[in-house]
C-alpha cells in the first residue's frame, strides 16, 4: 500500500511561513516508509526555519478532489477530457491511449 504525504508551504505577509502537512506529527519509534522518512525530514527542516507548522491527520481534500475527476464512480464521467488528462498529470498517471486517440 502506498501512502502520499502532502506539504503546503505557504509565504506569510510580513515575511513568515505556515507549512500545512499530511503527515501527522512524527511519534517516536514509529517504523516509516521511506516517503514517510523523507517527509519526517523534511519537515524537521520546517520547524526550524517556518513560523509555524500545523500537522493535521486527515485527508488533503484537494488531492482528493483530483481522484475524484478521473473515477467513473465519481466525476469521471462528469468531466471533460481536458480535467481528466489534467487530473492525471497532478496525480502522476499515465493518459490512456484510448483517450489520447479520443483527444480526451
Amino acid at each position: 500500500m502506498t501512502s502520499i504525504t502532502t506539504i503546503h508551504i505557504h509565504d506569510l505577509p510580513g515575511g513568515g511561513i505556515m507549512v500545512y502537512t499530511t503527515g501527522g506529527a512524527p511519534i517516536p519509534g514509529q517504523r516509516l516508509t521511506p516517503g514517510q522518512a523523507l517527509a519526517t525530514d523534511l519537515l524537521n527542516q520546517c520547524t526550524h526555519r517556518a513560523s509555524d507548522v500545523r500537522y493535521w491527520h486527515g485527508r488533503d481534500k484537494a488531492l482528493e478532489l483530483v481522484r475524484e475527476l478521473i473515477d467513473p464512480d465519481q466525476f469521471g464521467y462528469a468531466c471533460s477530457g481536458e480535467v481528466r488528462r489534467a487530473a492525471c498529470r497532478v496525480l502522476g498517471l499515465p493518459v490512456t491511449p484510448t483517450e489520447q486517440a479520443e483527444g480526451l
